[in-house]
C-alpha cells in the first residue's frame, strides 16, 4: 500500500465509527497519534489525498481534516477487514 493510503487508512480508523464519518473533523493530533511518521511527511500526503479527492482539509482555528465519501470508498475497497467491523 502506497503511504499516503495508510495516512488514508489512519484517518479512516479515526472516522469510522462517527454515525458520519465523512462530516468527522479529524484533527492532526489525532492522526499524529497513531502514525510512526514526521509531520511534515503526513502533510505531503494530506496535499495528495485531497488531490485525489480523498480527504478535505480546512484551516480553522487548527487544521480540520474530513475523510470524502470518496476516500471511504477507497478504503473499504482495499480493505476487507474494514467490512465486517
Amino acid at each position: 500500500m502506497e503511504a499516503r493510503y495508510q495516512t488514508l487508512q489512519t484517518i479512516f480508523t479515526i472516522t469510522r465509527h462517527d454515525p458520519h464519518p465523512a462530516s468527522y473533523p479529524c484533527r492532526p493530533r489525532e492522526i499524529i497519534l497513531r502514525q510512526f511518521q514526521d509531520w511534515s511527511i503526513i502533510q505531503q500526503h494530506l496535499k495528495l489525498l485531497e488531490q485525489d479527492g480523498l480527504v478535505v482539509t480546512k484551516q480553522l482555528d487548527t487544521l480540520i481534516i474530513t475523510i470524502t465519501e470518496a476516500g471511504i470508498e477507497k478504503i473499504l475497497s482495499e480493505n476487507f477487514d474494514y467490512q465486517q467491523s
